[in-house]
């Protein structure tokens, strides 16, 4: 056991997301788990999609503001950083943008980030 832990019930499993919390005088430091319900864990867990929903806000505030070519193009070229990101992040860093195998996974956002490309860039938009 690990410094009372089991009296707090907490187990005796020590991972890495265990931190020391003081808990006074008699009990000393004990071996606290983070939640992994948290709001601050969640983006922890799926970073690499908070990040690619907040260029998502900009690109739509540029589509808005600007053009909807820009627009597209700027979001061809965020689908294509996915599929490399999705092509050489282990599935645990990528989060919920692993749904299918990895290979499927970066031809589907390939072919959705260069057909938007295109047809972005074709005239009379």
């Amino acid at each position: 056991m690990v410094d009372g832990a089991a009296d707090h019930g907490q187990g005796s499993r020590v991972g890495a997301d265990a931190r020391p919390v003081w808990r006074g005088p008699y009990d000393g430091f004990v071996l606290e788990r983070r939640s992994p319900t948290t709001l601050t864990a969640a983006f922890q867990r799926q970073a690499v999609l908070t990040v690619a929903l907040c260029a998502l806000g900009g690109i739509l505030v540029v589509g808005v503001i600007s053009s909807a070519s820009l627009a597209g193009l700027l979001l061809a070229i965020l689908l294509g950083v996915l599929a490399v990101l999705r092509a050489v992040l282990p599935v645990r860093a990528v989060g919920a943008l692993a749904v299918r195998s990895r290979g499927l996974d970066v031809a589907v956002l390939l072919v959705l980030a260069i057909s938007l490309a295109v047809l972005s860039s074709s005239p009379n938009l």
